[in-house]
Order: C-alpha cells, then sequence, then structure tokens
C-alpha cells in the first residue's frame, strides 16, 4: 500500500499520514485555503455555581491544536473595509454647556422642572419671623392701619335681599321673567278643557291643562276672572302633587296668576301662601327656587295686608326652618316693596304686625331664620321713627335686645 505525505510547507506540523488513491489528489495543494480550527464547544449548564474540574473537561483535539498557523490566523486582525480617517475636533471660543445634569439630580428627578416653576414666580417679601413669647407685644402698625381702612362705616346699612352675598348698597326687588304663552283660538273652550284637565289622572294632561291655566291669565284674562277661586283652587291642589314634575309647573302657574291678575288674587292670597310655604321645605332645589319666585311675585303684586296675613299665618310658626327662613326673606322683600317711611309713619296696622312678627323671627333657632329677620330689623333702623316703633310694638324685656340689632 502506497502512504505518502502530502508536500506541504514544511512549518505546519503534525498532519497525519493519510491514503490515497490518486497521485493528483495533492498536486493542486496550494489552491486550498487553509480553515481556522473549529471553535471551542460552549461548557454545558450543570445547574451548579462551581465551575468544572479543568481535568475532567472535554479537550479541544483537532489537527491544528498546536501548529503555529492557528496563532497567526487568529493574532492578525481581519479589515472588512478601510477605517475612515479621523475627525478633527471643534474648536469652541466659548465652553458650551448643554444640558448638563446636576450632581444630585437623577434621570426621573423633578428637580428641574421645580427649579424652573420657581423662577417664574413672582417674588415675595420675606418677613422675618416672630417669637412666640413676644408676639403678644408686637405692635405693627402698618397692619393697624390696613384695618383701619378696610373698616366699613358705621352710617352704611345693608339692603335686606343683599345681606347674606356682603353687600351694602341698596338694591330694588327685580324678578326674572316669566315664560310667555301663545294666545288661544277659542278661549271659552279652552277654560272648560283646563278644568277637566286637571281632574284627570295622567300627569301629562295635568300639564297641558295647567298650561291652559297659564296662556287665559296672560292673554285672555276676562274669560278667566269669573271662574278665578274654582282654577286657583284646582291649581293650588296641584302644588301638593307627589309628582315633582307637575307640582313644579303648578308653583309656576300660581306665579303667572299672581303676575297677570294682580289685585283679583287677594282672596285667593291666604290658600296660596300657606301651600307654598309648606312645599319650600322640601329638599328639592328646583321646587324651592319655583316656591321662591311665586312668593316673591305674590308680594310685588298683591295687596301687603293680605300678603302680610297670608305669610304670618302660614310661616311663623311653623315647624320646619326652611318654611321659616322662606316667610322671614318674604317678609324682608315686603318691606322692601312697601318702603320703610309707609311702615312706620302709615297705618298702624301694618306695623304692629310686621314689627313684633321680625323682632320674634329675630331670635329663631335656625340662622337662616335669623340672618332674614336681622336683615329686616336694619332696613327699619334706617328710618328715624325706628326706636320709637320698637317701644310701642315690641314687649319690653325684648326692647334692648331689638334696638342693638337696629344699628349692627
Amino acid at each position: 500500500m502506497d502512504f505518502t505525505r502530502p508536500k506541504i510547507a514544511p512549518w505546519v506540523y503534525g498532519l497525519p499520514l493519510m491514503r490515497r488513491k490518486n497521485a493528483e489528489h495533492w498536486s493542486q495543494w496550494y489552491l486550498h485555503t487553509p480553515c481556522p480550527p473549529p471553535a471551542k464547544p460552549a461548557a454545558k449548564n450543570t445547574g451548579s455555581r462551581f465551575h468544572p474540574i479543568r481535568g475532567l473537561e472535554p479537550e479541544w483535539g483537532g489537527a491544528f491544536r498546536n501548529s503555529s498557523f492557528t496563532e497567526e490566523f487568529t493574532s492578525r486582525p481581519l479589515h472588512l473595509q478601510p477605517t475612515p480617517p479621523p475627525v478633527p475636533p471643534p474648536v469652541a471660543t466659548q465652553p458650551v454647556v448643554v444640558n448638563k445634569p446636576t450632581a444630585n439630580n437623577s434621570p426621573g428627578s423633578r428637580i428641574p422642572v421645580l427649579d424652573r416653576r420657581r423662577k417664574l414666580r413672582p417674588l415675595q417679601a420675606v418677613v422675618p419671623p416672630v417669637s412666640n413669647m413676644a408676639a403678644h407685644s408686637v405692635k405693627e402698625e402698618t397692619a393697624q392701619v390696613e384695618r383701619k381702612r378696610r373698616r366699613k362705616p358705621s352710617n352704611i346699612r345693608a339692603a335686606p335681599q343683599a345681606v347674606g352675598k356682603g353687600q351694602g348698597v341698596e338694591q330694588p326687588l327685580v324678578l326674572p321673567s316669566l315664560t310667555s304663552e301663545d294666545p288661544l283660538n277659542r278661549p271659552e273652550d279652552a277654560l272648560g278643557q283646563a278644568l277637566d284637565l286637571l281632574q284627570d289622572e295622567e300627569w301629562e294632561r295635568k300639564t297641558e291643562g295647567l298650561r291652559l291655566v297659564r296662556a287665559l291669565a296672560e292673554h285672555h284674562s276676562e274669560v278667566l276672572l269669573p271662574e278665578l277661586h274654582y282654577i286657583s283652587r284646582a291649581v293650588i291642589a296641584e302644588v301638593k302633587n307627589l309628582r315633582s314634575i307637575v307640582s313644579r309647573d303648578a308653583i309656576t302657574t300660581m306665579a303667572h296668576l299672581f303676575a297677570h291678575l294682580q289685585r283679583h288674587m287677594d282672596s285667593e292670597v291666604g290658600d296660596a301662601a300657606r301651600t307654598l310655604l309648606h312645599k319650600a321645605g322640601e329638599t328639592s332645589l328646583f321646587i324651592r327656587q319655583g316656591v321662591e319666585l311665586a312668593l316673591s311675585t305674590m308680594v310685588l303684586h298683591c295687596s301687603p295686608g293680605r300678603v302680610l296675613q297670608g305669610l304670618l299665618d302660614g310661616g311663623l310658626r311653623h315647624r320646619n326652618p326652611v318654611s321659616r327662613a322662606a316667610a322671614a326673606l318674604s317678609l324682608v322683600r315686603l318691606l322692601q316693596a312697601v318702603g320703610v317711611s309707609r311702615v312706620l309713619t302709615g297705618r298702624k296696622a301694618f306695623a304692629r304686625e310686621i314689627i313684633p312678627a321680625v323682632s320674634t323671627l329675630a331670635f329663631d333657632s335656625a340662622q337662616e331664620v335669623r340672618t332674614h329677620a336681622r336683615a329686616a330689623l336694619r332696613y327699619l333702623g334706617s328710618h328715624k321713627e325706628a326706636e320709637r316703633a320698637i317701644e310701642k310694638f315690641v314687649n319690653i324685656r325684648d326692647q334692648s335686645e331689638i334696638k342693638k340689632l337696629l344699628y349692627k
């Protein structure tokens, strides 16, 4: 058998003898480029935290284990593309700092944002702190001067309707405008139809009957006046309706009757005021707003004597403080509508009724009732005859306290 060693460079060492069958097999040996040895296999993950024992590691076998070709091949760098020339650094005349973070700021810190906001705030004067021991003895003259400037003059009287808002200028009572209804083609037939609809059980038909009553009161009062008592009783009955939509619609209808019929509604003021004041005690806001509008319309357009009697009968001794507050507010507006001079120098019957009532409500247990009643007393105190009227119509044991409230 013919064994020959391939004719290769003498510095390659360690190639084994190979059996050749073809003599020209190694004739073109220089055309074959040498390949690097195979890579070292990765160590198996055995799950242990200790390194494997060196003696038991699998050896990296191969023909090129100790050959100098491996060292030469792995030590020479392989350049795939030429390296670009280095770019010279820019020459800056002044040092430029771009978003240099401070030493105490982390990447997610909000300190820079807070610093920018602090810079945008207006400057405030820094007042040195005063120790607690000497705080009672320090006198700030500037604060006392400022306090004297803010103090209200004692001769300014607050308007009754503006006491709760902190205003001191007397303003006339202005009510919001009521919704206008279209005139009817046949008002005589509409009157009977309205009475029939108000007796129906369906709430939609009741609201339609109330709409017809409002249209008759606004455009056809001559048709409505002969049957006013029956219409008023039917509308007052619907004010007590448990369905809030029907009740609010009936309250608005009462406001229309007071606004368009005016003194013709004097005979119905007593029942209407009693029902409206009782309805004011409900928790529904839009019901209370409607009651306030109806009572204010009654105060402005009906006879003051009838209105006063209805308010005193329906709200002076009511168990609900909200109803008493509504009555007190209506008394304030009644005083404003009539006028202080007319109350104190006119008919004594009116002053004999309203002054003791307001004095009683001024010491009510509910704060809202006291607020409105004391506003009425301050409104009376703007007249020179106020003290004389208090001495004449108020109980002796309460006169001193009431006189203090006149100018408070």
